[in-house]
């Protein structure tokens, strides 16, 4: 077995003339503690023979084919790691900044806490250098703004000397590193469960000071055993695949030697096979992560059958009975394809899969889709089988990959594949990546909804090991959390990470994880929530965070969705607690800076959007308007990310903007004003004249109301509008509430059954129809845009049939026959029209 010093390049030193056994009393005299190697093998060349016949991944393993006892190792490592932690100096509880008491005075407020610690200095320099390992059993809870170490630096530390980090503290936490303007909870829940908390140079020194292996203690003791049975596990595993893969090949040369016909995917070597295909799940339990997914999905296709006789309307207890389809969906890569395939295998399922994106129509879909609803599996009705799963060996479930790869333009598409999960007597598994998108929507409560999430290091951790020891190569298992991180959880792109670099490499630890993650890293589009966390945290414009999130990494987060993120940042840049401010400037100080250079943002945004479309500013653009104003006030949100009000108060404004300009047009006859006016100078008064009559007579002052209402050519849906504009002490909603509901009643009936005169503006230039006498001429001339057109003479007959030809806003009707209107109309024939008739 592998030594645990290659993984961190460290090469063991041999001490010649000393023995490798010393006493516990000796180690117990000395002040550091020492690593010390059990059963060292005589030279070098024998380690590496035996590490080059079986490269393992153990961390307190030896070359020795025998593990180390645990009576052994307590009479070495004497230290445990409560003796380190009592040495180190607790922190006083009652002196520590929890953010509650951190308020910030607009005028006087000069950020002292920004001021007077520089987190910008410490870097990478003065992280601790401690024993590989040497945190194991431990759980610690990093909590609030450390000095001179970034908290996600401080964290991958903890976990690559084997500690395990937690973000909430419990009974099992065995250490809490605090910092300034630590959680109020958890500084409570460290004083009621009295676990031990200690600052940044406290940190330092538990890592100095643990020995290697986590030291003589029950928890490190335990996290041993659990790492030495991952490493047994792994081992099975890959035994195992190796068997299989024996016998597949001995299998096709025996049938190449018989001249049976073999599949050509069983023909290709395994050397030859991508690692995704290589190492892809052959059963359930191989699957990381998502078990209550995978169970969830078995559990709706055994009782499919039994759904289809009760018709889909028994729900069951889960409420799958109901649906005749399934929609797995979450993130790319972490085994949603898998596991369609595979529960289809285990319970003897044929699978038909089809690929959306190029079923795209409706068209195509009746062709390659619609004809296999009611059909059964050719394969399986001639195969001869001899198990519990013959029925289902004639049946198939139909996989439709990437639903949501179908757009709005492919004719249906979408809403034909919603038909068919509602009546095809063939199971349906529909698999996306993207639930909550419009296109979705169709598949709401037709559809079984599956959600798969990211899994978890731990999840994965399992597998890669098995993958690592079955191509021989070294993996730090304390470095998955950094494999996940780089990819987002995506295993298949892990899998491909580590095909990629085992080319060049053949050992993959802390000291090229960084170059390997940055190289690998998985680049998403973040949602605008997440852009505005990203762009108010403090932490990336110290001089620190800079290193690792230049400027071309924050302007990479406004074009991420540069639609929302400038509107985004201007809702919470006043909602943050800053942690850099400058020598003597204030909160405010810093809020007025970030306020004026979103203020240039909408200038240079206006050249962008106008009739000359300069885009190129856009990076100038993000820089004003997202990028500056955040590093001004950055720092920690003092409550969480709101959506932007912007929209929804653009949207009021135009719709108050578009009453105003009816009020004007109705109102134009009687004023001489302009929206403007209207809005400033008129509607005070006519609020007056419209609602106090009312709201102080009641019934007696509708006649009052009605009669200004008509003076200003105001319909009772213009009543309704002008209460609207009222705000501040004007306001009428107070007023509107106190006036009885008869009241409000009879103000009603009485306009609806009185006749309005109303104000006549037209929108555009027509020919018009004049009546034959004068005296019914409508006056045009307060009118907008009159008709300049002569009128015909009285005496003159117009010709109606070329009038009405010319006049676009009239629709002419087809003239009846000649039959028809020779015959005279009668009273009671022509009553019925006149009452239709509107004017």
């Amino acid at each position: 077995m592998v030594n645990i010093t290659d993984f961190f390049g460290k090469e063991r030193k041999a001490s010649s003339g000393r023995s490798s056994r010393p006493s516990s009393s000796t180690a117990a005299k000395k002040a550091k503690p020492e690593v010390i190697d059990l059963d060292e093998p005589e030279s070098k060349e024998s380690v590496k023979e035996e590490e080059d016949k079986k490269p393992f991944w153990s961390v307190n393993s030896t070359p020795s084919s025998k593990p180390a006892s645990s009576d052994s190792r307590s009479s070495i490592n004497a230290v445990t790691a409560q003796d380190v932690l009592a040495k180190i100096p607790a922190v006083d509880l009652s002196n520590i900044h929890v953010k509650e008491n951190v308020q910030f005075d607009f005028k006087n407020n000069n950020n002292k806490i920004g001021n007077d610690q520089d987190v910008s200095t410490g870097g990478t320099d003065d992280l601790p250098e401690g024993k590989p390992n040497c945190l194991l059993g431990l759980t610690i809870v990093f909590t609030g703004t450390l000095p001179s170490i970034e908290r996600d630096v401080a964290e991958s530390l903890a976990k690559r000397y084997g500690a395990r980090v937690t973000k909430s503290i419990s009974s099992k936490t065995s250490v809490v590193v605090l910092g300034e303007e630590a959680g109020p909870k958890k500084v409570d829940t460290i004083k009621k469960l009295g676990i031990k908390a200690i600052d940044e140079d406290g940190f330092k020194q538990l890592i100095l000071g643990m020995p290697s292996g986590g030291g003589d203690g029950a928890l490190a003791e335990k996290a041993r055993k659990k790492i030495e049975e991952q490493e047994k596990q792994a081992q099975r595993e890959a035994d195992e695949m190796a068997k299989k893969e024996k016998e597949r090949v001995q299998k096709v040369e025996a049938a190449q030697k018989s001249g049976e016909s073999t599949k050509l995917n069983d023909i290709v070597h395994e050397k030859n096979k991508l690692w995704t295909v290589k190492y892809a799940p052959t059963n359930l339990q191989q699957i990381c992560g998502n078990k209550g997914a995978v169970s969830k999905l078995k559990t709706w296709l055994t009782n499919w059958d039994e759904s289809k006789k009760n018709g889909f309307k028994k729900s069951g207890r889960d409420g799958s009975g109901v649906f005749r389809a399934a929609l797995l969906y979450g993130p790319p890569g972490i085994g949603k394809t898998t596991a369609a395939h595979l529960v289809a295998k285990e319970l003897g399922y044929d699978v038909l899969e089809k690929n959306a994106s190029d079923v795209r129509s409706k068209s195509l879909l009746n062709v390659g889709v619609k004809n296999a609803l009611d059909n059964m599996s050719v394969m399986g009705f001639f195969e001869n089988t001899h198990n519990a799963q013959d029925d289902n060996a004639k049946k198939f479930v139909i996989v439709m990959d990437e639903v949501d790869g179908m757009s709005g333009g492919d004719r249906g598409g979408v809403g034909q594949l919603a038909q068919f999960c509602r009546k095809t007597s063939t199971p349906m598994i529909l698999i996306c990546n993207e639930r909550n998108i419009p296109k979705m929507r169709p598949f709401d409560r037709t559809c079984l909804d599956i959600q798969f999430r990211r899994p978890d290091s731990n999840s994965i951790k399992a597998r890669l090991m098995t993958i690592a020891v079955r191509e021989h190569f070294k993996l730090d298992p304390n470095i998955v959390d950094k494999l996940v991180q780089a990819t987002r959880g995506d295993i298949r792109q892990i899998i491909n990470l580590l095909s990629t670099v085992s080319k060049t490499t053949k050992t993959i630890n802390h000291e090229n994880i960084t170059e390997i993650s940055q190289a690998w890293e998985k680049e998403i589009a973040l949602k605008p929530f997440d852009i505005a966390h990203k762009l108010l945290d403090g932490r990336i414009y110290t001089d620190v965070g800079s290193q690792t999130f230049d400027l071309n990494n924050k302007i990479a987060l406004y074009f991420d969705d540069f639609d929302f993120a400038p509107l985004m940042v201007q809702e919470n840049y006043v909602n943050t607690r800053p942690s850099l401010l400058q020598n003597g400037e204030t909160h405010l100080e810093a809020i007025a800076r970030a306020s004026e250079s979103i203020s240039l943002s909408n200038l240079v945004e206006t050249r962008i959007r106008s009739s000359e479309q300069l885009w190129s500013l856009l990076p100038l653009h993000a820089v004003l308007s997202s990028v500056y104003p955040a590093s001004k006030v950055a720092g920690q949100m003092a409550g969480r990310i709101n959506f932007t009000t912007w929209l929804g108060q653009n949207s009021k404004t135009n719709k108050y903007y578009r009453l105003l300009q009816e009020l004007q047009y109705h109102t134009r006859l009687s004023t001489s004003t302009n929206k403007i006016g209207l809005r400033l100078e008129y509607l005070p008064a006519l609020k007056k004249r419209l609602l106090d009559p009312i709201f102080k007579e009641g019934s007696d002052g509708i006649d009052a109301v009605i009669k200004v209402m008509d003076d200003y050519y105001l319909t009772k849906e213009d009543w309704d509008t002008v209460m609207e504009f009222l705000v501040g002490p004007a306001n009428t909603e107070a007023a509107l509430k106190k006036i009885p509901t008869p009241v409000k009643t009879a103000f009603t009936r009485k306009y609806n059954s009185t006749t309005h005169p109303v104000a006549i503006y037209r929108a555009g230039t027509t020919t018009m129809a004049s009546s034959a006498s004068a005296d019914q001429k409508p006056d045009f001339e307060d009118i907008i845009d009159a008709d300049d057109a002569a009128l015909p003479a009285e005496n003159e007959e117009p010709d109606e049939d070329a009038d009405l030809k010319k006049d676009k806003l009239i629709k002419q009707k087809a003239k009846p026959s000649k039959r028809k209107t020779a015959k005279p109309a009668t009273e009671k024939e022509s009553a019925p029209k006149r009452r239709r008739t509107k004017t």
